[in-house]
């Protein structure tokens, strides 16, 4: 697969979730005609004591002026600086991956595992599947599961597997990662910042769950392998398969020969993981709010300094780093167009007042109902909106509220946020890094929905137990 960059926003994708985001702006902006207005105290005032009561007002409406502005204003709101600080970070972060793409990092990581363990099969499976599971619960990377797919399908048809097998360990695994988030900057990370939450708080559980979602995912591939092993024509993708086998050669194509390459980068990643680890551990840097910013600035120095170590040139190496910055750059409007419609439920006063509603139709009803209610409004908006980091901004404020008001943990909501916000990337039709992936490996999406479905609804019914049983643990 050729590839200019790691982390690139799809065109379609782009314009489809801007124009929703639009039509959710223009809904906003009706309804603040419609719904009466009211109002919170404001954080400062509830810090000093004031009790949480909503006050209704008379007024209704918003400013058209105000309204086309939104994408605009909203930098000089509440979520303004936090808007800012997802930007530089999502901007950094298709930066430096795209240098570590351009660069042979991630490659030099994944040939090095499979030169390893290509002789016992079945750990080799689970080694690369927790590889891809890792990255995507501890750094956020999802996208890049498709730059690396072609090299794990490779390795698939090369074992006497199939393509599907090659999917589950890479996209499935990198999605399951995303879903069970332990230090995921763009869901536990950014929520937990605008929660109020130490990044830290309540990892325990996360980790409990990333331990059984692997095992889950781990028990899935194997059931498939040993089928397809016992019956090959069983595979989904059996005849294609063997069509590949013909026109492949696999002798070379996992050799490292860099192992300086895997060294730097190796030691770029344990220092990274390091640093969110410090940095969430730190008073005085969740004091500040910086932990965010200080993950960005290691990620932006680190690939310079990798970059140094394996002699590139400063100025090939910012080539780099900027195309991966541009690929990625798009999603900054969707991050403005999702802010701009808290903006303007904000602004136009009635954000309130449909908590208030909201949280009035849940009261009464058992916490547990106001869980499972959370964590299936996440599932529905991800539907429409697949950027976590869109959606921290849009809903995270939303989230706390009902939670805080219906006796929910924060950990709770921020773990119902986390099951809804990725698991569900393995099967949306709108999600874009699925359908790339399926094109890149000719796999169909009707197979793909047929071999995955069950999965799914066992997915839910566990992540759905789980919460309940955070809940009866006072997670």
């Amino acid at each position: 697969m050729n590839q200019d960059k790691m982390l690139k926003i799809n065109k379609r994708s782009f314009i489809t979730v801007c124009l929703i985001l639009i039509s959710f702006m223009i809904l906003s902006y009706i309804l603040t005609f419609i719904i009466p207005h009211g109002f919170y105290p404001t954080q400062d005032e509830i810090n000093a004591g004031a009790e949480i009561i909503y006050t209704p007002l008379e007024e209704k409406g918003f400013s058209f002026i105000k309204f086309i502005l939104s994408p605009i204003l909203v930098l000089g709101s509440d979520s303004g600086i936090t808007i800012i600080v997802v930007s530089l970070f999502i901007l950094i972060l298709g930066g430096a991956f795209n240098v570590i793409d351009k660069t042979g990092g991630i490659n030099a990581i994944i040939a090095s595992l499979i030169r390893k363990f290509k002789n016992r099969k079945y750990l080799l499976i689970y080694i690369i599947s927790l590889f891809f599971m890792l990255f995507g619960s501890l750094f956020g990377i999802f996208e890049e599961s498709v730059t690396l797919l072609p090299i794990i399908i490779l390795l698939s048809l090369g074992m006497g597997w199939d393509t599907f097998t090659g999917l589950a360990m890479c996209l499935m695994a990198a999605g399951f990662g995303f879903s069970t988030a332990i230090t995921n900057p763009f869901s536990v990370g950014l929520a937990s910042k605008v929660m109020d939450l130490n990044i830290l708080d309540g990892i325990w559980f996360r980790i409990l769950v990333f331990i059984l979602m692997y095992i889950l995912l781990c028990t899935f591939i194997t059931i498939h392998v040993k089928r397809i092993e016992k019956n090959p024509s069983s595979s989904p993708s059996y005849e294609a398969d063997e069509e590949k086998r013909k026109h492949l050669n696999f002798e070379n194509v996992f050799e490292d020969k860099n192992t300086k390459v895997l060294k730097v980068y190796t030691a770029f990643f344990i220092i990274i993981l390091l640093i969110i680890i410090v940095s969430s551990v730190l008073p005085i840097v969740q004091k500040l709010g910086i932990s965010i910013p200080i993950i960005a600035i290691s990620f932006l120095i680190g690939v310079f300094i990798a970059c140094a170590i394996l002699k590139y040139s400063f100025k090939d190496t910012l080539k780099m780093f900027i195309s991966g910055v541009s690929g990625i750059a798009p999603a900054i409007i969707m991050i403005l167009l999702a802010g701009s419609i808290k903006y303007i439920l904000d602004e136009g006063q009635i954000m309130a007042t449909l908590i208030d509603r909201l949280t009035n139709l849940l009261k009464g009803t058992s916490p547990i109902i106001g869980i499972l209610f959370i964590y299936l409004a996440i599932l529905l908006i991800q539907f429409f909106i697949g950027s976590a980091s869109a959606k921290v901004i849009l809903i995270i404020p939303i989230i706390t509220i009902i939670a805080d008001q219906l006796g929910i943990s924060r950990n709770i909501a921020l773990l119902a946020f986390i099951f809804g916000d990725g698991f569900t990337d393995l099967i949306y039709p709108t999600n874009p890094v699925l359908l790339i992936s399926l094109g890149i490996s000719s796999f169909s999406y009707t197979k793909w929905v047929k071999k995955t479905f069950l999965l799914q609804i066992i997915i839910l019914i566990i992540t759905s137990l789980l919460l309940i049983l955070g809940y009866y643990i006072n997670y």
